[in-house]
């Protein structure tokens, strides 16, 4: 042993020569000792270990849990269609709300004993007569529509028509129709108010409208109009 650490130390530079102490005992115990592993044979045991993972884990895909390898998928399922198209929807008609009293009658129609009017017959009514401007009944006016009321009691079947008028100028025509309108609605609620419904009686106010000339301007004409007969 000696003689082949003299040789080791004769092959080395004259600048590596050292003092070297040596032993049986420590040779003995370097002998009986393991030989570590170096430090590049642990390197090299790491790096293939990591490429066999690395080339085990491109292998051999991770399936999900709920999906094993090599199971079927699940059949897609199609949206149901309905053998027919749906009923259309029915709308009830809205309740017929019927009234649970008579209706109220107009107010009272203000008479004047010493208003301007006359009235005078038709051959299908009655003519009333009014002082200008003015849409006031007196007691002879007002009982001749209560005739034409009671003539139409007697027959339900007749319709009554109030045609109202009043004169007045071409530059101002709305203030005629408007009188007009106040009388023919004075006859019709002396009507109403003697049982003759409101369904029955036609009102016109026409102003200057078809007033003529050989009638008085400011008047209304309370005509009765009765069916056509039926043919047998």
């Amino acid at each position: 042993m000696r003689l082949l650490l003299a040789a080791l130390l004769l092959a080395l530079p004259p600048a590596a020569w050292a003092q070297v102490t040596t032993s049986d005992q420590s040779l003995e115990s370097l002998k009986a000792a393991p030989a570590p592993e170096s430090k590049a044979g642990e390197a090299g045991s790491h790096d293939a270990a990591h490429r066999h993972m690395k080339h085990t884990a491109h292998a051999v895909p991770h399936a999900p849990p709920h999906a094993p390898l090599g199971a079927a998928k699940p059949a897609r399922k199609l949206p149901l269609v309905p053998p027919a198209p749906p009923a259309n929807p029915v709308i009830a008609p809205p309740p017929i709300l019927l009234p649970t009293h008579a209706p109220e009658p107009p107010p009272p129609v203000p008479l004047r004993a010493d208003a301007p009017g006359q009235a005078s017959t038709l051959p299908d009514g009655t003519r009333v007569t009014f002082g200008p401007g003015a849409s006031t009944l007196n007691p002879s006016t007002f009982a001749a529509i209560l005739a034409v009321a009671a003539q139409a009691r007697a027959n339900p079947a007749m319709i009554v028509g109030v045609t109202a008028w009043a004169p007045g100028t071409p530059d101002d025509p709305s203030t005629p129709r408007r009188i007009s309108l106040d009388r023919a609605l004075a006859a019709r609620a002396v009507l109403i108010a003697n049982g003759i419904v409101s369904e029955r009686i036609r009102t016109v106010a026409k102003g200057m409208t078809d007033i003529g000339t050989s009638a008085p301007g400011d008047r209304v004409d309370i005509t009765t109009i009765l069916p056509p007969p039926e043919k047998k």
